[in-house]
């Protein structure tokens, strides 16, 4: 349960769509050409993988979006994202909450770009956005790895 007298995030799913301010820039300079982790309702790229086409056991030689799911498997997203990256010499963007206590994360970031973003993301342009700290991981060709910068996410908020 979230902070609060109620939780606005409670769900059956851990399905949440990007909102389009946060992915279009990012689409635009990494020349993203297929969605790994999407639904016909939430993909934000022609060509998608959803749950039923396992995006893990596949090679992913374009440049790719990800946003995974927010449970207990991110940590096998983002191994997965890092090293089809580096296979594949692609570029992945990554939308991920910031989980810097966790060996994954020290394990992979390293070979990684990340922007966190200041401000709440609205997932499917939801009112109330989430308050876990997020970031974007950059990995492969286009990441400047090692490099951190920030996304000003409440601006756009602001200017709605």
């Amino acid at each position: 349960m979230g902070i609060g007298r109620s939780n606005k995030f409670q769900s059956e799913s851990v399905e949440y769509s990007t909102p389009l301010a946060l992915f279009r820039p990012l689409a635009t300079e990494f020349h993203l050409q297929r969605d790994v982790c999407a639904s016909p309702t939430n993909a934000k790229l022609p060509a998608y993988w959803t749950e039923n086409d396992d995006a893990l056991t596949k090679s992913w030689t374009e440049n790719c979006w990800m946003n995974p799911p927010f449970n207990r498997q991110l940590r096998k997203w983002v191994k997965k994202a890092h090293d089809e990256a580096l296979k594949h010499k692609s570029t992945i963007v990554c939308l991920v909450p910031v989980r810097s206590n966790t060996k994954w994360w020290n394990d992979t970031v390293v070979d990684a770009e990340i922007r966190f973003i200041n401000g709440e993301v609205n997932f499917s342009d939801l009112d109330r956005g989430l308050w876990l700290p997020m970031c974007i991981l950059i990995f492969g060709s286009k990441a400047k790895r090692g490099h951190f910068g920030f996304i000003n996410y409440r601006q756009h908020r602001r200017a709605k």
